[in-house]
């Protein structure tokens, strides 16, 4: 069977070749009668725009670029599968890289994926940054950062109520008469783990319970978390409940405080954040604040495709960065325990 061309779409609908090209690329400058005209057209003659012919008149190829720190993680397993049903949906292709949580290598996969010609951009950027934007401000293309907010990037954000799922889980501890809490904080540059810091210290402040030698710092993993919770234990006596900033954080905090020969939670409570797939299967399964990974990655793709198909009806388009917040809640199971007053 011969294949229609859109010459001959042209020809029989009698609009030129451009208006048809504009109709199939869904371009706002065709009258509603041509466009109608156009379709009755392709509708009879089975007519199948060529994708990489669409795509060099469009400027566009169905590419997005997708970089998680570590695409193994349980953390964003979730998040990656919302993300590429999403694309799946919509007839786009993923190219999925890991920054290892490097700077470094986020702009070298950056600019690789800006050689492919992705469209888009859906990055959960890396914290240890020292607040530099790096090249995230001077990209030309839609990118919608999720779940971590650098200072001085100017980009579309899916993001959570960090502050409100701190102070949640703080109060959830407080509300079971724990008194000597301390928080395992997160990387120091982070605006996401900045405000667990100050959702705890004002859930702590609210009931007289707050003192700076309760924060001990430490990095994004189990490994820094084991670390942090041991000289915790060394530094201060009598600690009866932890706020783990992340479930990871929470993994290598529990594992220090069972060398020590102590209980959770008969000895100690722990609540982590984040809810990663392994947190319900822990002894005791961990409290944690659960975030709707799947939802989010859902969400993020759609603000980038409504970001594309912007730029894509108005080359000059611009427009205030999107900031939309996730509702997370506390999922309550059994590393807390109701102190005796």
């Amino acid at each position: 069977m011969k294949m229609v061309t859109i010459k001959e779409v042209a020809k029989i609908s009698g609009l030129s070749v451009g208006t048809v090209s504009n109709v199939i690329n869904g371009l706002e400058t065709v009258s509603e009668t041509n466009k109608k005209k156009v379709q009755e057209v392709i509708d009879r003659l089975g007519f199948k725009p060529s994708r990489i012919a669409s795509s060099l008149s469009s400027k566009k190829t169905g590419n997005m670029g997708i970089i998680v720190p570590d695409v193994s993680s349980p953390f964003y397993s979730e998040m990656i599968k919302g993300i590429s049903e999403t694309l799946e949906i919509n007839g786009l292709n993923i190219f999925l890289s890991g920054s290892n949580d490097n700077l470094d290598k986020e702009t070298s996969l950056i600019k690789n994926m800006m050689y492919s010609w992705v469209d888009g951009l859906i990055i959960v950027p890396v914290y240890e940054r020292e607040n530099e934007p790096g090249i995230l401000n001077e990209l030309k293309i839609p990118v919608v950062l999720v779940n971590r907010e650098i200072r001085g990037v100017k980009r579309d954000l899916v993001v959570f109520n960090n502050f409100k799922g701190a102070y949640n889980a703080t109060a959830y501890l407080i509300k079971n008469n724990h008194k000597k809490i301390i928080i395992l904080s997160g990387p120091k540059h982070s605006r996401s783990f900045e405000d667990r810091v100050i959702g705890f210290k004002e859930a702590m402040e609210e009931k007289g319970l707050y003192d700076g030698s309760l924060v001990f710092s430490c990095k994004y993993s189990e490994k820094s978390g084991y670390g942090a919770m041991h000289k915790a234990l060394g530094k201060l006596q009598n600690i009866d409940a932890v706020f783990a900033s992340s479930d990871l954080i929470a993994l290598g905090a529990i594992a220090a405080i069972r060398e020590r020969g102590l209980e959770i939670p008969g000895d100690i409570s722990i609540v982590g954040f984040g809810d990663i797939y392994l947190s319900k299967y822990l002894n005791p399964p961990l409290t944690t604040i659960k975030r709707p990974f799947y939802n989010t990655g859902k969400t993020a793709v759609s603000l980038l495709l409504e970001r594309i198909s912007q730029q894509r009806k108005f080359s000059d388009f611009k427009s205030e960065p999107a900031r939309i917040i996730m509702q997370d809640l506390l999922e309550v199971r059994k590393s807390v325990k109701v102190k005796s007053v």
